[in-house]
């Protein structure tokens, strides 16, 4: 499997954007294309810079300042393991970054665990969001707004646009939301349109039944917060 030149995690409330050993001219094109793919996502976003032991001139600094400038990110810390790129920073007055304290399960009751975004935000007509993995939206996804995920997809909210889960030929992934209107509902390989009388006063769930989507009231202990009691260590 190829690496991607620039990986991106959430991590707290910030984003960690961990460099590989590609040429830095490389790394910094990766992450370009990167934030313009998304760049309403990122806007606004606080960045943790990954360096490893690469070292930096201070050219190649100020360009992925400049860089991550343009995209509205915010810089909260560089994370760097070479005394000479460590250097450079502390002249440029920026933050270093200590490690992130990970906290390590027992052997016994390591899980595999499954990717998330959670994005805080309403999403209006002309915004388009993709992620591999879930995807949980803390607000409204309104019409001409489009989200896909590789997972499940959850919006805390109303979902008018359109939502695509299991976006990779996922059909088991899943759909919930507190309003569930969209314009179009993609599972995996299947599409339902929302009907325009439908207007549920509870939250509602759409996943896959015998060849269609099918929707129905979100059932308390539904599959999507039973993956979420594992992320949380919960049996």
């Amino acid at each position: 499997m190829s690496r991607e030149p620039v990986a991106i995690k959430g991590i707290g409330d910030a984003l960690w954007f961990s460099f590989g050993p590609e040429p830095w001219p490389e790394a910094l094109r990766a992450l370009e294309s990167r934030l313009a793919a998304n760049s309403s996502f990122f806007a606004g976003g606080r960045a943790v810079l990954v360096l490893g032991d690469r070292i930096l001139e201070e050219a190649d600094l100020l360009s992925l300042l400049a860089l991550l400038n343009r995209f509205g990110l915010t810089l909260t810390g560089v994370l760097t393991d070479h005394p000479v790129t460590q250097a450079l920073v502390r002249r440029l007055g920026l933050p270093l970054q200590s490690p992130p304290a990970m906290e390590r399960l027992p052997e016994a009751q390591e899980l595999p665990l499954e990717s998330a975004w959670v994005i805080h935000r309403t999403l209006r007509a002309g915004h388009y969001l993709q992620v591999e993995g879930h995807l949980c939206v803390i607000g409204d996804v309104h019409p001409g707004a489009e989200i896909a995920a590789t997972g499940d997809i959850i919006v805390w909210g109303r979902l008018l646009g359109t939502a695509h889960a299991g976006c990779q030929g996922d059909d088991e992934a899943a759909v919930y939301a507190l309003e569930l209107r969209p314009v179009q509902l993609r599972i995996g390989r299947y599409i339902a349109r929302s009907p325009e009388e439908h207007h549920s006063p509870i939250p509602e769930q759409a996943m896959v039944q015998n060849g269609r989507i099918v929707v129905e009231p979100w059932r308390a202990l539904s599959r999507w917060e039973q993956w979420l009691g594992r992320l949380l260590g919960r049996p």
